[in-house]
């Protein structure tokens, strides 16, 4: 019999969306409730074959609506996301979106993408999101986020064998690059990733943002990404600002295209008016 591959698989996305349902759908009972080490935040971690020779941790992260915390569960989201040699870090994410509301879903997406981190997207609530009238374009989605899309009932277990089945293939970062950091930071970026030897530009421009949030970098690492950010004029507040404003113009854009209103009343009577025309 060949070795089970084991895999790390975290559950992220906003809080309400689904992330516990979701979580005992694959875990079942085969699931732990602690805390993270040092804090009084839940860890909740479990079990689930993914399939014949692929087994997953699942660990269920609190909720979070984007990368820049505003509390200690928060925090702990960051921590995971940003410490590559941490022992919860993923090999996969999986983003769960509320589908009915699914702008306010896609902030974080978007920053775990530009990590260049494995995400697949599920999104949860879709009999809610049919009864109000939307449909949402699945395959163009994933498309202009070459992320892998797939839809899901958390409570009901609809969908969950498709995300365990997308969850046992190969999966590549997204190539999308969403966020361009600006050429008046880009010198300061540079230096922190050459020096903490980071894979991306995105990940280097958090670790300017937030040093203080990272508990894995010594003293020394925060005083020299402080020296970085003094040196080049490195103000966080505007810089995430202006991050996401652009982020919402992206995704303003990307929900242009994939979300569609169901056939209404006002969308029938102007059908016919233009039936008749025609």
């Amino acid at each position: 019999m060949s070795d089970v591959q084991k895999l790390k698989i975290a559950l992220t996305g906003k809080p309400n969306a689904g992330k516990s349902s979701l979580f005992n759908q694959l875990t079942g009972l085969n699931q732990k409730i602690g805390n993270f080490p040092g804090v009084t935040v839940d860890k909740r971690t479990g079990f689930t074959q993914l399939n014949d020779n692929i087994s997953a941790e699942i660990l269920d992260l609190p909720g979070i609506y984007s990368l820049y915390p505003r509390s200690l569960d928060e925090k702990i989201v960051v921590e995971v996301f940003a410490n590559k040699r941490g022992e919860y870090f993923p090999d996969k994410v999986v983003v769960v979106a509320d589908a009915t509301n699914l702008k306010n879903c896609m902030l974080l997406l978007t920053q775990l993408i530009d990590l260049e981190l494995p995400v697949v997207l599920a999104l949860n609530m879709i009999d809610l999101a049919a009864k109000s009238g939307l449909s949402i374009d699945v395959k163009k989605l994933s498309s202009l986020l070459d992320i892998p899309v797939v839809l899901i009932n958390a409570r009901n277990g609809q969908g969950i064998e498709e995300l365990k089945a997308l969850l046992t293939k190969p999966q590549l970062a997204s190539r999308k690059k969403i966020f361009t950091i600006n050429n008046e930071v880009r010198a300061a970026v540079t230096q922190v990733r050459d020096r903490f030897n980071l894979n991306s530009e995105y990940e280097a421009f958090q670790f300017l943002q937030q040093p203080e949030s990272f508990i894995f970098l010594t003293k020394a690492d925060k005083e020299f990404i402080r020296g970085v950010a003094e040196q080049h004029h490195f103000f966080p507040a505007k810089y995430q600002g202006a991050e996401t404003i652009h982020r919402y113009e992206f995704i303003q854009t990307v929900l242009n295209q994939v979300v569609l209103k169901a056939a209404g009343h006002e969308w029938k009577k102007l059908s016919s008016q233009i039936d008749r025309v025609l």
